[in-house]
């Protein structure tokens, strides 16, 4: 048998080695702090899987069959999580979107100011992106090859109109429109993308990710090149590239 990655012995060195002169205490107080770290990563581990098993066109009955548990209780796990934190993100008004990185919380709120008939769809999250050209997603979309016109125009928004939702003048003021059913969905699958990455934010990134996987942006971003496989691929070499350029930038100690 493959011997198991993590050991108790490992982890009771590393707590021991976080405070080395601690006492048992502190220790203990440590390995609640490790041991909650160690319960998201076998999550996130968990996550990841149901997510290739969806993406290999598995149903939710089979997972559930996988996992020794029932659909419902699958689906509640891995879906109603992320959905369930969605709702109290949105109606929770103190409490702030922390999750989301900033240029995130732009797109979703400029998405608000598009012509709409009052509820916000997927297609208004991924024109949205545009509005901001130097995040991690506009990057993969123009490294495909793809304009901003073209992607407008495949999301069937105005381009000029994603401009002036972006502007100081229009950022002051709060879009009227709420976020639909479709679009609750696709920001509640970006929290699990992130997870699946290992992710402690949603990015720009994880909402492209989202687009591409599941719902009705699925065809128009697939016919400009823009497949989940090919964007999965693109967003990783992106991330990766930025974290090796933040290591070579870094000042000597």
């Amino acid at each position: 048998m493959v011997d198991f990655p993590v050991s108790l012995d490992n982890l009771i060195a590393f707590v021991e080695a976080l405070h080395a002169n601690g006492d048992p205490l502190l220790h203990l107080s440590d390995a609640v702090t490790v041991s909650n770290r160690v319960q998201s990563q076998a999550d996130a581990l968990i996550g990841y899987f149901v997510d290739q098993a969806r993406r290999s066109g598995a149903s939710w009955t089979q997972i559930g069959e996988s996992m020794g548990v029932t659909k419902q209780a699958a689906q509640k796990r891995f879906v109603g999580r992320s959905t369930e934190w969605l709702e109290d993100a949105f109606h929770a008004s103190s409490r702030p979107l922390e999750r989301f990185a900033p240029r995130t919380r732009n797109v979703l709120a400029a998405s608000r100011r598009l012509p709409s008939s009052g509820e916000i769809e997927p297609r208004h999250l991924v024109a949205a992106l545009l509005g901001e050209p130097d995040s991690v997603a506009t990057t993969v979309i123009h490294e495909a090859g793809v304009t901003d016109a073209a992607l407008a125009e495949a999301m069937g928004v105005p381009l000029d109109a994603i401009a002036q939702a972006f502007v100081p003048a229009s950022s002051d003021r709060a879009g009227t429109a709420t976020f639909g059913t479709g679009a609750k969905r696709l920001i509640a699958h970006a929290l699990d993308v992130a997870l699946h990455y290992g992710h402690n934010y949603i990015g720009t990134e994880h909402l492209l990710l989202s687009a591409a996987s599941e719902g009705p942006t699925v065809e128009p971003l697939a016919a400009l090149g823009l497949d989940a496989d090919h964007l999965s691929d693109a967003v990783e070499a992106k991330i990766d590239a930025i974290v090796r350029a933040k290591k070579t930038t870094r000042p000597a100690e």
